[in-house]
């Protein structure tokens, strides 16, 4: 009897996709994927078994248009654990999960040994036998450390489930979508080597037309001695320059000539800021090309042009697998990707394994996900060919004792960072003691151009109205949406460089990677790190005579967050530590570091803990990994918000109107991102009883009330989250 995995238009069947087709292509395709990290054979063998429950006739019926359901991924596990030795429950649960998610391995109805021990073997499997299995699977990784033998067991369960489901996703789609799969296989990808050499011609332009300045050749320093470190083997790599020192570029420059000299296969930048993407993103695609940059991110804006529609495709398509050579994301999608449970989200996972990963900023790792951020990165190091770099002015200790999960030596680029750090000093700190509102306000409005960075979106609108009213006053916040914030910050540049007046009250959004260069920055009291970044917006391109004024004062109103008045009060702990020390200095960063890590929760979720250590495994021999239950708890931004859209300009109308006919509305959600600003759910309620929202389709929220939305401000809700109408956008 004939058996099929996917059905086609005629009657007969001519034009139906064979099972046994369609396990062979996925068992190749897997195989070629796995083979990356040693593991071909389990990846072989997932491709041969994953749909193994769809040779029935029940199948057969459902292909033809019944509605009885079919569970067809279970007893492909079930083989799996049955011939394919101890270690085949761990494929069992790549199989089992490769439509709806990994399951949890424990015995309630829908979690893995449950479903193998109550599994129907189907009533005719006459096609398996025409498909060879190994006999057992080898354990194909470095021999396990103790504590973290569960993790590592798990780890490598993910890393074939993406291998599986990117196979069974890329099959399926040449099947049923051709016009999708000629699209994706049109695309050319471009060789690391070919990507290097254009660097190098932009960085030999670059070097041929700078001013030969003091900073121009710590730039050159900096450069040379990350293109002399790039022949190093694959490890973890520290690159620490300050502000001003040319780290995109030289990081860069590090990643694709070691990429290359090692055979690495791509470079993945991991940002926590999307500004900073967005602008890295930028310089590389100008540099690169843009087909060579996959740029993913939640707030990514989609041209709309006709001539854009071909990149938009292969655009789309790169980021459902990150098949780029680099890939430039978030922190949020690089991490809760390594522990996610979902196909869709671990599609990409077995694209990371031999590549060089620079985390951008890497100091901004939530503390409280540290460990198992660590552990995760330690297992792409040490077992899947990766190199690490942590890029950052600010390095934050990852090596520390006191860490458990802490990483393997960290080999610094940079041969005298401190001298560097010297070198590169561009203002100074002064701790002025608290001021009031008032006190800070009238400080402000006495200065040209000043930044004023503070805690909270509710103190950052207050000090903003407080300013007198003129010409070159300015808010900055995740009130007000992106396409709006981007618009400000391009008119606060324009300012700057015209030395027009400009004050600019913000929220922290504005300290990692925005281009900003003032005279004056205030800071409110916080990390030692954020106080860092603070100072890198002011003097940032150092063409002040002496150094930039960074004053550091106590906010009438202490932030009530508590990781905010944690991260203060270690700061104020690491300066009365080390008096005499540069308070920004290096060695005043590793200790507040080192103080913050000894208090504070670093697996608040406990993840870690949530996977058996070696002598757990042993005893039971059944590795009950809960795959379901780490998704759910990884998440770096916990608060739920909503986003809610806001019509104010014609682009946002005109999308909001396709919203309401479209069948096929994620399209269009995701162009409207970069018009929404995403509010928690007292703030929802808040508004939706006011009536100042509308919901289309009863689902996605609109602002339909504009009196809500303040054109200085954004989106006005009081701190009680009582909607407060306002003026109209200016």
């Amino acid at each position: 009897m004939q058996f099929y995995a996917h059905s086609g238009e005629c009657p007969d069947k001519s034009d139906w996709q064979t099972l046994e087709e369609h396990l062979q292509e996925v068992a190749r395709l897997a195989k070629e994927f796995a083979g990356v990290f040693g593991c071909g054979e389990w990846g072989e063998n997932g491709g041969v078994l994953h749909d193994a429950g769809k040779a029935t006739t029940d199948f057969i019926k459902r292909l033809e248009g019944s509605s009885k359901k079919v569970d067809h991924s279970t007893f492909g596990a079930c083989l799996a654990k049955e011939h394919l030795g101890p270690l085949g429950l761990l494929l069992a649960y790549a199989i089992a999960g490769h439509h709806g998610g990994l399951p949890d391995g424990g015995t309630q109805q829908t979690e893995l040994h449950y479903r193998l021990k109550h599994s129907k073997v189907p009533e005719d499997v006459s096609l398996l036998p025409s498909i060879t299995l190994t006999k057992a699977l080898r354990w194909p990784l470095a021999k396990l450390e103790d504590k973290t033998a569960g993790f590592s067991m798990a780890f490598l369960t993910r890393m074939i489930f993406s291998c599986l489901v990117d196979a069974d996703f890329l099959d399926t789609e040449a099947f049923c979508t051709p016009e999708k799969a000629a699209a994706r296989s049109s695309v050319e990808q471009p060789l690391l080597v070919d990507l290097q050499e254009k660097l190098n011609q932009h960085l030999q332009k670059l070097t041929q037309q700078a001013e030969p300045t003091s900073v121009n050749r710590l730039r050159q320093s900096i450069l040379w001695q990350c293109r002399a470190k790039a022949e190093l083997a694959p490890q973890v790599f520290s690159l620490t320059v300050p502000t001003g020192g040319g780290k995109t570029l030289s990081s860069l420059s590090f990643a694709l000539d070691h990429a290359v000299t090692n055979n690495l296969r791509r470079v993945i930048y991991a940002i926590p800021f999307t500004s900073i993407i967005e602008q890295n993103a930028r310089v590389f695609q100008d540099i690169l090309g843009r087909e060579s940059v996959l740029e993913h991110h939640c707030n990514y804006k989609e041209k709309d042009e006709s001539e854009e529609a071909a990149y938009n495709r292969r655009r789309g398509l790169a980021a459902e697998n990150w098949d780029a050579p680099v890939v430039v994301t978030t922190n949020v999608q690089f991490f809760e990707s390594l522990f996610s449970n979902k196909p869709s989200r671990c599609r990409k996972l077995h694209n990371i394994a031999g590549s060089v990963i620079v985390l951008d900023e890497a100091q901004a790792i939530p503390t409280e996900y540290l460990e198992p951020c660590l552990a995760a990165l330690k297992e792409l190091v040490e077992r899947y060919g990766c190199s690490l770099v942590l890029c950052t002015a600010t390095q934050p200790a990852l090596d520390d004792s006191a860490l458990r999960n802490r990483l393997p030596k960290i080999h610094e680029i940079i041969e005298n960072p401190q001298q560097l750090y010297s070198d590169l000093r561009r203002t100074k700190v002064e701790f002025v003691g608290k001021l009031t509102d008032e006190e800070l306000a009238e400080r402000l409005a006495a200065e040209e151009q000043v930044l004023c960075i503070v805690s909270t979106k509710p103190q950052a609108r207050k000090l903003f109205e407080m300013l007198p009213e003129g010409e070159g006053n300015f808010h900055l916040s995740t009130n007000m949406y992106p396409e709006h914030r981007r618009r400000g910050l391009d008119t606060i540049r324009l300012r700057l460089k015209q030395n027009l007046p400009c004050r600019v009250v913000s929220t922290s959004l504005v300290e990692a990677g925005v281009d900003l260069d003032f005279p004056a920055v205030y800071r409110a009291m916080a990390g030692l790190d954020s106080i860092a970044q603070a100072a890198g917006r002011c003097n940032r391109e150092g063409r002040m005579e002496g150094l930039g004024r960074v004053y550091v004062y106590e906010p009438e109103q202490p932030a009530r967050m508590p990781w905010v008045k944690r991260c203060a009060g270690r700061a104020e702990e690491a300066l009365r530590s080390l008096p005499d020390a540069d308070p920004l200095g290096l060695d005043m960063m590793r200790r507040f570091f080192a103080l913050l890590y000894d208090v504070q929760e670093l697996d608040k979720k406990q993840i870690l803990s949530a996977f058996p250590d070696q002598k757990q495994i042993q005893l039971t021999r059944d590795f009950y990994f809960p795959f379901r239950t780490v998704a759910e708890n990884f998440r770096f931004i916990e608060d739920e918000t909503v986003g809610v859209i806001i019509p104010l300009e014609p682009e946002a109308e005109a999308l909001v109107r396709q919203l309401r006919y479209t069948e096929f509305p994620r399209t269009v959600l995701r162009k409207l991102q970069t018009y929404s600003v995403a509010v928690r759910s007292n703030e929802f309620i808040a508004l939706n009883t006011a009536g100042a929202l509308e919901l289309v389709d009863g689902q996605f929220p609109v602002l339909r009330n504009l009196s809500a939305y303040k054109g200085t401000i954004g989106l006005y809700i009081q701190e009680s989250g009582i909607w407060c109408p306002e003026h109209l956008i200016s």
